[in-house]
C-alpha cells in the first residue's frame, strides 16, 4: 500500500534532487533477512546533547532489535531534510519514520495518505501515551478538515527565546535589554566594541520565518495570524509590511551584524560561545546545547524582546507543540510492525526520560515525569518567562492550507539580507497567495 503513495505536488523535485533520491532508494533494501526501517530527523549534530542522545539510541535500538536494520538518514539542515523527505514521497517510497510539523500547512500529506493515523495504536496501547500532555496533539489532528485520527507523536514543545552574553553587557556597562527599543539603543556601543548585537544566520531560510512570527506576536498578538490566514489581512498590507520593514531596519542599523547569508543557526550558537555575539534568538530546543558551552556561566536566557510601545503583547509568544514523529507505513505493509516498534521506541516515556536525564533536566518535554531533576539555571530562566506566556502560536504559515506558503514566506524574507525592499517582499508573497487561492477556489 505504502509504495503506491505518490504526491503529484512534489514530482517536480525529482530532476533537481536525483542524488538524494538515489541514496534513499539504495537504503530501502532488506539486508541479511532484516526489515529495513529508515528514520529521518534533524538530529544529526553530535555536539548537541539532545541529538547525541538520539544517535546513541539509534545504535542501541539496532543492538536490541537484531531483526530490524534501523537506518538513520537525519540531516540537521531543515531544507535538506525536507528535500530528502519530499523526494522519497515523489519516488513512491516514503521514508518510514520522520519528523512531521503538522498543522494545516501539512494537510496534503495527511489527505494523500502519506502520514499514517496512529490513533488506533494509541488506544490499543494506553500505557505508551499515558504520560503525554493531551493539549500537544492539536497540530496533528485534522477534524476541522473532515479527517479523523491522530497523525504524530509530539516530542519537543518549545518556545522561541533569546540567550544573552551578560559578560559583554557588563563589560560595556549596559543593562541587559529586554525591549527592541533598548536593543537599538545598545547597538552603537556593541558595534563599536566589535560585537554583533544579535547574530542572525540567514543561510537557512527558516530563521526569517521564525523571527517574523515571533516579532508579529510582540507587535500584534495572535489576531494578526488569524487575519492573515483568513485573508482579512494581506502579506503586502500595512501591518505585514511594517514587520518586514522593522526587520530590514534592524539589519540596516547593524543589529544583525554582517555576512548573514554566510552562516546558519549553528553559526549563531558558535558566535555566542566565542563571544562574538551579544545575543542570539533561538528556542528552548537549544537549552541543553547552550548549557554545555564553555562560557555558559556568562550567559542568561530571556524571552524574545518586546516593544515598549506595545506592552500588552509582552507575554505573547511563538511556541507550542512542535517536532512530531510520524510514520508512513500502513497496517498490512510488510514493514509495518517493525516501523511501529521504531515509533514507539523513540516516543516512549523511557526514551524521553532518558533524554531528560542525559541533558541534566535541560529543555522542554511532552510528558510529565514521575521524578524531576532540579533544573539548571538557564532552564529555570527560560521557564520564568515561558510560564508567563498568555498566548502562543507556531509559525504563521503553518496554519494555512497552502502547503507551499511556508517556504514562499521564508525564502522571500531571506531577501532582506540581499537588498530587497519590504513592500516588494510583501507583494511577492501576496501574489503567490492570490494565485494559489484562485486556482484552488479557496
Amino acid at each position: 500500500m505504502k509504495r503506491n503513495i505518490v504526491l503529484a505536488v512534489v514530482c517536480m523535485l525529482l530532476i533537481s534532487m536525483m542524488p538524494i533520491m538515489a541514496s534513499g532508494n539504495e537504503e530501502n533494501t532488506a539486508s541479511d533477512g532484516k526489515t529495513v526501517v529508515r528514520i529521518l530527523t534533524r538530529f544529526s549534530n553530535p555536539g548537541n546533547p539532545r541529538e547525541k542522545y538520539f544517535q546513541d539510541m539509534v545504535a542501541k535500538f539496532n543492538e536490541e532489535n537484531p531483526d530490524i536494520d534501523l537506518q538513520d538518514l537525519s540531516i540537521s539542515d531543515e531544507g535538506s531534510r525536507d528535500t530528502r523527505f519530499k523526494t522519497s514521497i515523489a519516488s513512491g517510497d516514503p521514508i518510514e519514520v520522520f519528523n512531521f510539523l503538522g498543522y494545516a500547512a501539512n494537510l496534503d500529506y495527511v489527505r494523500d495518505g502519506v502520514v499514517t493515523d496512529i490513533s488506533g495504536e494509541m488506544e490499543a496501547d494506553p500505557e505508551w501515551v499515558a504520560a503525554y500532555k493531551d493539549n500537544l496533539f492539536g497540530p496533528v489532528r485534522y477534524d476541522e478538515f473532515g479527517i479523523s485520527g491522530i497523525y504524530g507523536m509530539p516530542i519537543d514543545p518549545y518556545g522561541v527565546c533569546c540567550f544573552y552574553n551578560k559578560a559583554i553587557f557588563d563589560e560595556l556597562g549596559i543593562p541587559l535589554p529586554e525591549t527592541w527599543e533598548e536593543i537599538e539603543a545598545a547597538t552603537p556601543a556593541l558595534l563599536a566594541a566589535g560585537y554583533t548585537p544579535m547574530a542572525f544566520g540567514a543561510m537557512e531560510n527558516y530563521r526569517g520565518g521564525h523571527f517574523y512570527t515571533a516579532l508579529s506576536m510582540k507587535a500584534y498578538g495572535s489576531e494578526f495570524k488569524d487575519a492573515l490566514i483568513s485573508g482579512e489581512e494581506k502579506w503586502n498590507g500595512e501591518k505585514a509590511v511594517n514587520l518586514i520593514s522593522y526587520m530590514k531596519h534592524l539589519y540596516d542599523i547593524g543589529v544583525f551584524g554582517e555576512n548573514n547569508m554566510a552562516y546558519n543557526a549553528d553559526g549563531e550558537l558558535s558566535r555566542l560561545e566565542n563571544k562574538q555575539a551579544a545575543i542570539i534568538f533561538t528556542g528552548s530546543w537549544n537549552l541543553a546545547a547552550v548549557n554545555a558551552f564553555s562560557n555558559a556561566d556568562d550567559l542568561v536566557c530571556m524571552g524574545f524582546p518586546y516593544f515598549e510601545s506595545v506592552p500588552e503583547h509582552k507575554d505573547d509568544w511563538m511556541g507550542g507543540p512542535d517536532c512530531f514523529i510520524s510514520i508512513s507505513s500502513k497496517p498490512g505493509d510488510p514493514d509495518y510492525e517493525a516501523t511501529l516498534r521504531v515509533l514507539k521506541y523513540f516516543t516512549s516515556y523511557e526514551y524521553l526520560k532518558g533524554q531528560y536525564e542525559y541533558c541534566n533536566g535541560s529543555g522542554t518535554y511532552p510528558v510529565t515525569f514521575d521524578e524531576t531533576i532540579p533544573a539548571d539555571r538557564l532552564t529555570n530562566e527560560f521557564n520564568s518567562y515561558y510560564s508567563n506566556a498568555t498566548d502562543m502560536i507556531g509559525e504563521i504559515e503553518q496554519y494555512d492550507a497552502m502547503a507551499s506558503l511556508i517556504d514562499i514566506v521564508r525564502t522571500n524574507l531571506q531577501t532582506i539580507f540581499t537588498g530587497a525592499e519590504p513592500q516588494a517582499i510583501g507583494d511577492a508573497i501576496q501574489l503567490e497567495v492570490d494565485t494559489w487561492r484562485s486556482m484552488n477556489n479557496y
